[in-house]
């Protein structure tokens, strides 16, 4: 039972079983998850060998399953803890060598490294200690009180077995998260082979399906005047914070800020819209509302990846109506194992070494959100010609929240300066004592706070007036427990007309909460930002009787979207 716990580690520190003993105690069926099927199996197999003192190919057969076992449970648990989805090997693969290189590149906290090389160390013990005690747990097992001990405990453990599967294993044996229940890591293996045969199966498909002309049709739309259009989709921002238990004060912050824009003539409606990830991968979302479509793993984004100089995505449709379009991506920047490069081809790029920033290191992204938007709208929305287009993926709620986010500078530019922190160029005082004991939800939401004082600030001083705004969140946060993968989204601006047309589709006014029974799909962002702007367009010009572009909920089918070259 102990080399079991041993073997549950991995779960037991990511939190995908419980961790209380109260809850083993008040329902013993949960001492399940602390005991290895698979370990119980390998200990009976070794008790119908007989016993030798000598090299046992049998018992290294053990020891090296044992430690697979180890392994693929620490990579389960990492996967589910971060993901909230099962492992999937065709899946993850990319995900792990990027994990590595994000692990190089990183300035890891000192607790961090503690554990991983812990971690590596407990790995390298038990395999130089695994020979000695299989030794003697043979030698054990093969006596006769031994085996008749087996014989017990196998007469014990396959009735309740066959009573899990009859009796469905998720009444009795419910994980106190989302994750399924497997009856053993063998199960967990087996289901993550078919799920990635399976995922294999349908991204090789994808070109045998008809193709879905939705995107293609429109380029015969054209727009007279369009607003200006932000795209700011915020780091972490997951509907977990507007939960009715939530610990954080958000409506009531968001209601204040809602009261805010609407001084300075900005009018609101708010939304969930479903993100394809949970807890990462914010790329595969940004992807999701560029291109239309359910990109929910990396091997598909691949199979989508060289289609996109010809792809009728979010981006070369607002080229084709005359917008400029510039994305502010802060992170992107020139790292061992990932490249620097612009896929939807954006006519403007700001990327870290475009923005020329020298100040203090902030959190993971390194540049403040309040200096990046400030240096694009310098040098980009003040020098553009409206319409423009503009992407803002924000990084200062990226985790690890491990300091508090800057405090709002009065002058963004002396956030540039290296010899002076963020809270000596906004004139106030970094907010330390006492953040490391708050909650993993506090210390989001306050950066996720400062975000929207950014943005507010913003809004209020510096936005053209003919602006539309989609605010969207790029996944829930990895310590959510909800299974829900919903995200708020708000659309802003100072024609309440506009702002009115989406209301139809599931939006409320204000910044506030919303049920989630309404919720959208970032996949079906694009064709619902097209069908309002047409709209829009055609009622400015006095024409409603021609048929708007259909919108898609949930994006186009995961199909070839393009037809194949002649």
């Amino acid at each position: 039972m102990g080399l079991s716990i041993l073997l549950r580690l991995p779960d037991l520190i990511a939190g995908t079983v419980p961790t209380d003993p109260g809850r083993y105690l008040g329902h013993p069926f949960r001492v399940y998850y602390l005991f290895s099927l698979d370990l119980f199996v390998l200990v009976s197999l070794l008790a119908v060998v007989p016993y030798s003192a000598d090299r046992s190919r049998v018992r290294a057969l053990v020891a090296g399953s044992i430690l697979f076992l180890l392994v693929y449970r620490t990579y389960d648990a990492g996967i589910v803890a971060a993901l909230h989805r099962s492992p999937i090997f065709y899946a993850d693969v990319s995900h792990l060598v990027g994990a590595g290189y994000l692990l190089a590149n990183a300035s890891l906290p000192g607790r961090i490294l503690v554990g991983i090389g812990a971690g590596l160390g407990l790995f390298v013990l038990l395999g130089w200690g695994l020979p000695v005690l299989l030794r003697r747990l043979h030698r054990a097992v093969t006596t006769p009180l031994g085996r008749r001990g087996l014989i017990v405990a196998n007469s014990v453990v396959w009735p309740l077995i066959v009573f899990a599967i009859v009796a469905d294993r998720g009444t009795f044996l419910r994980r106190a998260t989302y994750q399924s229940t497997c009856l053993s890591t063998t199960e967990c293996l087996v289901r993550n082979v078919n799920a990635s045969l399976t995922l294999q199966r349908e991204v090789a498909a994808r070109a045998q399906r008809p193709p879905d002309s939705t995107y293609a049709n429109y380029g015969t739309l054209k727009w007279d005047r369009p607003p200006s259009l932000y795209l700011i989709m915020v780091e972490s921002y997951g509907s977990v914070l507007a939960a009715p238990e939530s610990p954080v004060p958000y409506d009531r912050f968001m209601g204040r800020t809602a009261d805010s824009l609407r001084a300075s003539g900005w009018h609101m409606a708010t939304a969930q819209s479903e993100a394809p990830v949970f807890g990462g991968l914010s790329w595969l979302s940004a992807a999701t509302l560029f291109l239309g479509t359910p990109v929910e793993h990396q091997p598909v984004f691949e199979v989508l990846r060289p289609t996109l100089p010809r792809y009728p995505h979010l981006v070369h449709l607002l080229q084709r109506q005359g917008y400029e379009t510039a994305t502010l991506q802060p992170p992107v920047r020139t790292r061992p194992g990932l490249s620097v490069d612009n896929p939807y081809g954006f006519d403007r790029t700001f990327y870290l070494r475009d923005l020329d920033y020298g100040g203090p290191t902030v959190g993971w992204g390194i540049v403040p959100d309040q200096y990046s938007l400030s240096v694009a709208h310098e040098r980009f929305v003040e020098t553009t010609d409206p319409p423009f287009f503009l992407f803002f993926e924000t990084v200062t709620p990226h985790l690890p929240w491990r300091t508090p986010p800057p405090p709002l500078a009065d002058e963004p530019a002396r956030l540039n300066r290296a010899s002076q922190s963020p809270a000596a160029a906004s004139g106030g005082a970094s907010e330390r004592p006492g953040w490391a004991a708050r909650s993993q939800m506090e210390r989001l939401f306050r950066h996720i706070q400062y975000d929207w004082r950014v943005l507010t600030r913003y809004l209020r001083t510096q936005a053209p007036p003919n602006s539309l705004v989609v605010v969207v969140g790029d996944h829930q946060p990895y310590f959510a427990e909800a299974a829900s993968r919903a995200t708020p989204v708000h659309v802003l601006g100072r024609d309440a007309s506009l702002v009115r047309r989406f209301e139809p589709h599931g939006f409320a006014s204000g910044l506030g909460p919303t049920p989630t029974a309404d919720t959208l799909d970032h996949a079906g962002m694009y064709s619902l930002i097209v069908r309002v702007l047409t709209a829009h367009d055609r009622a400015a010009k006095g024409d409603s009787s021609a048929l708007l572009p259909p919108y898609r909920p949930r994006g186009v089918e995961r199909a070839a979207l393009l037809p194949e070259r002649p």
